[in-house]
């Protein structure tokens, strides 16, 4: 299942480039920035969420510390649940079957911190949830949270492939609630 959602995630992307839905050269690391993909498959949907490590913890380098490690993996575990980022409608009657998240610095493969990768400095979190809808006509709206937990957040640009139709959004603190076709 995450193999035919990852297929499909590459082929939302080539679909969204060929149609100039999504700039060509976007830019990949903006502070204060996030992107979210959502796409509905049957009762198959698939939500990506990146944004740099910034949004989240006001740093993007390695945690220098056991006090940034522990905010580090904690953000780690409290994403995998989207309920810390976004709430779909409960009428749709979607149950989360998986949930990916990055691990940018390579810290959880790693023995220690100190042998955590020294790569760019511009880190980005991705997540993905898979969910299967029972009721997936349901799907009108969801409603973004993320701007209450993650102050650095400014802005959430969005990009959604519903079997009614395809599009962009973009979200802000003042526009929370993401409308669905």
């Amino acid at each position: 299942m995450l193999r035919q959602a990852s297929v499909l995630l590459a082929l939302l992307t080539s679909f969204f480039l060929g149609f100039g839905l999504l700039p060509a050269h976007a830019k990949p690391h903006e502070h204060g920035t996030a992107q979210l993909e959502v796409s509905l498959s049957g009762q198959s949907l698939s939500i990506r969420f990146a944004s740099p490590l910034d949004s989240f913890l006001g740093w993007e380098r390695v945690p220098r510390n056991e006090q940034e490690l522990n905010l580090y993996r904690q953000l780690r575990k409290d994403l995998t649940q989207t309920s810390t980022i976004l709430s779909l409608p409960s009428q749709a009657l979607c149950s989360l079957q998986q949930s990916q998240v990055s691990d940018p610095h390579q810290l959880e493969n790693d023995k220690t911190q100190g042998s955590a990768h020294q790569g760019s400095e511009h880190q980005d979190l991705v997540v993905e949830w898979f969910f299967r809808c029972e009721q997936p006509s349901q799907l009108k709206r969801a409603s973004f949270q993320g701007f209450d937990r993650y102050k650095r957040l400014r802005r959430v640009d969005v990009l959604f492939n519903m079997p009614a139709g395809v599009g962009k959004a973009r979200l802000t603190n003042r526009q929370r609630e993401l409308q669905l076709p």
